[in-house]
């Protein structure tokens, strides 16, 4: 679409026929299939909340909140008053349908009618919501409501720029990033640089269909493990016709096991193909030997489709930092195979990088990519940052 240009032949932005204010966001009940939004009561669900949030085995969820830790119970009702008589932030309550209880909870906020934009923030879901379909769903209702029902045009994820479980969950729901901006606030007694991330209406009508397809019944096996990823499923939305020649498949991500050496092997000598590079078999034997070795800071994941055909691999090493107690992780390798390109594979393979390393305590994923590796830098500037350093090499041998 060429550029509109005014009488002065500036460009301007996209005409907006008949903008009018959109409505205020509501007290309203929003129901789901796995969950309940509810109003915020602190009558009601304050008890279950502090109870939910104390079963977490330490205080880590609290580290990037603005509120928090709770020392008892009474705090947090307190807590849940004063963030109950807000209305903006105005705060709902995820009830989770199995256990009738309140198990988390989440805002829109910065709500801005004039424009139609709103934030969603204060995300605070305790171990039972977690990487579940009701955290998943208590997202999509507050978007289906903010764009469906209410019709916004722009919806806003912000968090600390470093925290990682936070950006990886606003990756994975469809944000797109824009941004860090430096120094925005100070809280707990140090300075946070904010992260920004954005859904638009545009972009909301592919991505709700997504949603739909992740959390429809069928989607999840008799244990409850999800059959197809919510990225492989938005692909689909977002490209429909590549689906026709590249369906898309349920992508699933595990461990490699020792019988898994051939499939490995296959795609590991395609990735030392892309960069030209042919490595001797003693090395490769080498590399596979000390990725099952316990005793190594590495480790590998393949992922899958239905019939657990290997779709591709992740290498990382775990390694200290002079600037953290913890350990940094590094993704050193990652490669799909051809045939599997544009179905969320790598997407799937970083995420699951992010989670393994946030299990064992590291405070940083970072990777190197070639300047020339325009498709793959397009997906990596949507799951992290470009920090701008550039790397320096010295073959000692």
């Amino acid at each position: 679409m060429s550029q509109r240009l005014n009488q002065y032949d500036q460009p301007i932005g996209n005409a907006v026929p008949d903008w009018h204010a959109r409505p205020q966001p509501l007290r309203t009940v929003l129901q789901g299939r796995y969950c309940r939004l509810e109003p915020l009561d602190a009558a009601r669900h304050a008890a279950d909340l502090y109870a939910a949030y104390a079963a977490a085995s330490d205080n880590s969820m609290w580290t990037y909140m603005v509120t928090g830790p709770f020392a008892d119970a009474d705090s947090y009702r307190r807590h849940a008053e004063a963030a109950a008589a807000s209305n903006d932030p105005l705060h709902y309550a995820v009830i989770d349908l199995r256990s009738g209880r309140a198990s988390g909870t989440l805002a829109l906020m910065r709500i801005d009618a004039a424009n139609g934009v709103m934030e969603v923030g204060h995300v605070t879901f305790s171990p039972a919501l977690q990487r579940s379909p009701v955290s998943t769903e208590a997202q999509y209702l507050l978007m289906q409501y903010c764009f469906a029902e209410l019709g916004y045009r722009r919806y806003e994820w912000k968090c600390d720029s470093l925290n990682q479980p936070s950006r990886t969950a606003a990756a994975r729901l469809g944000f797109q990033y824009e941004g860090t901006f430096r120094q925005v606030l100070v809280y707990k007694g140090r300075s946070r640089d904010s992260a920004w991330f954005s859904i638009t209406d545009q972009e909301w009508p592919a991505l709700q269909a997504g949603f739909a397809a992740w959390l429809a019944p069928d989607n999840f096996d008799e244990d409850g493990v999800q059959r197809q990823s919510l990225a492989a499923l938005r692909q689909a939305q977002a490209s429909p016709a590549a689906t026709v020649s590249q369906p898309v498949t349920a992508i699933t991500v595990r461990a490699l096991q020792a019988d898994d050496y051939a499939a490995w092997l296959t795609l590991w000598r395609g990735y030392q193909a892309f960069y030209h590079v042919s490595l001797s078999d003693a090395v490769v034997a080498t590399t596979w030997q000390r990725l099952f070795d316990p005793a190594e800071p590495m480790f590998v994941l393949g992922a899958f489709d239905a019939q657990q055909k290997m779709l591709g691999i992740v290498h990382a090493i775990y390694h200290r930092s002079c600037w953290t107690e913890g350990d940094y992780c590094y993704l050193q390798d990652l490669f799909t195979a051809e045939d599997a390109r544009g179905c969320g594979v790598g997407r799937a393979l970083i995420e699951a990088v992010y989670q393994r390393a946030h299990e064992h305590g590291a405070s940083r994923v970072y990777w190197n990519t070639h300047e020339s590796n325009a498709t793959a830098r397009s997906l990596y500037d949507k799951l992290a940052d470009r920090p701008g350093f550039i790397q320096y090499r010295k073959l000692l041998a």
